[in-house]
């Protein structure tokens, strides 16, 4: 028997090349004609069933077309269970945060959660750093979540003005649960952390702000990001121009700020960097306790008569002129004072009431009437 008849499938020049005998024989009783006409029906029937499953097949195929270019690709629904940390980087598109939830099995496809992206102005306002999602989540759920400021697991930490640096290696070290030794390592190299050349201590350019760090940032990171914050608060060319009238370059004038912000609160800040141009104008020592014990590492306390006689090149009772660095990390204030000093003549100030503020005068007897006054009055 021939192949063909296997599926009932007839050529006519077969049929017709015999005596009707064969024909009977593959098709039963009656002529080969009609058996030829039964063969031909089924195969229409297969070519039809063939038809019909290329059609579905297409018809599903189409489907999942249309849906991922209606949505941008698969979805999961519903918010999701478990958790997970993600981090959006510094400069991701909405791709690229796809693409990262998807790999974490956050969202089924980076596609949907592009397309949901596109569908929320908001989604252009997703902050860098690490958040707390789940996984298998809609699209637009997880879209919701990192528009939250709640999901947010970034640690803020917050510099006060006049830290030093190592107490800002401590209140890091705190928060991140980083020993603040590894912090003054980072330090040894200022210019790695974007520290201006030439300048060998990072003390002064650790600039006091509240800061969202990442919680796996590390000490480098870290430090670096309160350098580029000072680099984008302060230009140098600005504190070279105002420093060219009081004889002093533009470090020398950041080293000013830092001592006004530890010697005054801030309403008396001008005066304080007016009275550090008279001193050095004069060629008078500075002789301010704060430099003293910056190099002690302890906090503002009056020194000690034995403390004066401490050799050190920042003891101002000792040396003459400003000390070789910063001696704090000054804010904003503190830096405008030093450029631009309050006009007056005074050569001494003294702490008069609890709040700070401080009596000016350009008297030596003058002050210690006040230092005795202020004193009695247990101001300090």
């Amino acid at each position: 028997m021939s192949d063909l008849s296997i599926l009932g499938v007839y050529d006519d020049d077969y049929d017709r090349s015999g005596d009707g005998r064969q024909g009977r024989r593959a098709g039963g009783r009656g002529s080969g004609r009609r058996g030829s006409r039964r063969g031909r029906g089924r195969r229409g029937g297969v070519v039809v069933l063939l038809i019909v499953v290329v059609v579905l097949a297409g018809l599903g195929l189409g489907g999942k077309m249309l849906y991922a270019n209606v949505t941008g690709g698969a979805d999961y629904s519903g918010d999701g269970t478990g958790s997970v940390d993600v981090q959006v980087k510094r400069g991701d598109s909405a791709r690229d945060i796809g693409v990262t939830l998807a790999h974490q099995g956050v969202v089924q496809s980076e596609g949907a959660f592009a397309h949901a992206a596109a569908a929320e102005p908001r989604s252009r306002t997703i902050q860098p750093g690490y958040y707390r999602l789940r996984q298998r989540m809609s699209a637009s759920a997880a879209l919701g979540l990192l528009l939250d400021p709640r999901s947010r697991l970034n640690t803020k930490v917050t510099i006060p003005e006049g830290y030093t640096s190592r107490q800002v290696y401590t209140l890091l070290g705190q928060r991140l649960k980083i020993n603040p030794r590894v912090f003054l390592d980072a330090a040894q190299n200022p210019q790695a952390l974007g520290v201006p050349a030439g300048i060998r201590s990072v003390e002064g350019f650790l600039f006091p702000a509240t800061y969202d760090l990442d919680p796996g940032a590390t000490p480098v990171e870290a430090l670096r990001q309160m350098v580029a914050t000072w680099t984008a608060r302060v230009n140098v060319d600005v504190l070279t121009e105002a420093g060219r009238p009081l004889g002093l370059n533009w470090y020398q004038v950041l080293t000013v700020a830092s001592l006004v912000e530890e010697e005054a609160i801030t309403a008396d800040f001008a005066k304080v960097a007016r009275v550090v141009d008279n001193r050095l104008r004069t060629g008078m020592r500075l002789g301010f306790d704060s430099t003293i014990n910056y190099v002690l590492n302890r906090p503002r306390i009056r020194l000690s008569e034995q403390d004066t006689f401490l050799e050190t090149p920042y003891n101002t009772y000792r040396h003459a002129g400003l000390p070789p660095t910063p001696i704090a990390n000054p804010g904003l204030a503190a830096v405008l004072a030093a450029m631009s000093p309050a006009r007056g003549s005074w050569l001494y100030f003294v702490k008069i009431d609890k709040a700070g503020h401080s009596y000016f005068t350009g008297s030596y007897d003058d002050f210690l009437r006040h230092k005795a006054q202020a004193q009695a009055n247990g101001i300090y």
